[in-house]
């Protein structure tokens, strides 16, 4: 009978501790619950204090119009396409710039012109395919401009809520080709230089359909 009553007290004892580490646990996920919640809280007040436009983007292009522009490189058109950089964060953003000619409104951005991303294409019959290679020789015979690269640049800051006019050749985007401009948060003295750097890609399909090149 002793015997009997110890196996039972150590059974007794396993399902106290069971019970035991069972309750820790649940405290423990409900402690972690709740520390889940107050930093997915605390990320969203983050957010909502970063942006001040919550309907767009902390920073992104906004299109102006398209007219004369006075050339800043030789071979330039004299057409150009004007756009604005919105700063909709409340941390200050700075570009790498260089000076307009006078008489071209707005300021001077370093921009990149890269290739668009090919298209996969369904053809659907031998006359579809041979159209479709004549265009892509045509395609290659195009031109694509060189970006705006220059060794002695400056340094234009935008402030929160503002936004600055800059332009670039209208050939600058094209169906084949894009540009972009890159900027940098202005957290220290370097940040134009070293980065990290995000970029602002505008495409020609981001022009409104009234002003697209025909």
């Amino acid at each position: 009978m002793i015997e009997e009553k110890r196996i039972d007290d150590r059974a007794t004892c396993r399902e106290y501790r069971r019970i035991g580490v069972w309750n820790r646990m649940k405290r423990l996920l409900i402690v972690l619950i709740s520390l889940a919640g107050i930093d997915a809280f605390a990320q969203s007040g983050s957010v909502r204090d970063f942006v001040i436009d919550q309907t767009k983007p902390y920073v992104y292009l906004k299109f102006d119009h398209i007219g004369p522009r006075k050339p800043v490189q030789d071979g330039e058109g004299d057409t150009g396409i004007w756009l604005r950089v919105v700063n909709n964060c409340r941390i200050p953003i700075v570009f790498v710039s260089f000076n307009m000619p006078t008489g071209n409104p707005g300021v001077g951005l370093m921009d990149e012109v890269l290739d668009t991303e090919p298209m996969m294409q369904i053809y659907y019959s031998a006359e579809e395919e041979k159209e479709a290679q004549r265009q892509e020789q045509l395609r290659k015979l195009k031109q694509k401009p060189t970006g705006y690269t220059f060794e002695t640049a400056g340094v234009v800051r935008v402030q929160p809520g503002k936004e600055i006019l800059f332009s670039v050749p209208l050939n600058h985007v094209d169906d084949d080709w894009y540009m972009r401009v890159k900027f940098a948060l202005d957290l220290n003295g370097s940040s134009v230089s070293v980065g990290p750097f995000t970029y602002l890609p505008f495409y020609e399909w981001n022009i409104p359909r009234e002003f697209r090149p025909r």
